[in-house]
């Protein structure tokens, strides 16, 4: 598997209208073949069993919630391939413009990774 990984940091008063966009999006990454697209909103980021707590590491400003999002493939492959598609809907553009009203775009975090266990 292949996961596509993003943190973002959303003012409370953002997350309803910012989880609803993710859903549209979600759809259209099921849509043009991703195995999965998920959403996640944190709950416990307090240090525990020796291990930094993620606030530690990922200060939000004021009002804003941790959310992380997952997207799933294949593998590396399928996930350019699903990416292609991805990026050519100009729906997901649309929603990407949606986004850039509900937070700072500059402060999302991500990363790829590949699984290996």
């Amino acid at each position: 598997m292949f996961a596509s990984v993003y943190i973002y940091r959303v003012p409370r008063q953002n997350v309803d209208a910012f989880l609803s966009v993710q859903r549209e999006a979600a759809a259209i990454y099921r849509q043009h073949g991703a195995a999965d697209d998920e959403t996640y909103a944190a709950r416990d980021l307090e240090p525990k069993y020796g291990c930094a707590g993620f606030m530690q590491v990922l200060a939000t400003e004021g009002d804003e919630e941790l959310l992380i999002g997952l997207t799933r493939f294949q593998d590396q492959a399928h996930r350019d391939r699903v990416m292609a598609r991805v990026d050519a809907d100009p729906r997901i553009n649309q929603l990407y413009n949606k986004v850039t009203t509900l937070l700072d775009v500059g402060r999302i975090v991500r990363g790829e990774f590949e699984r290996v266990a």
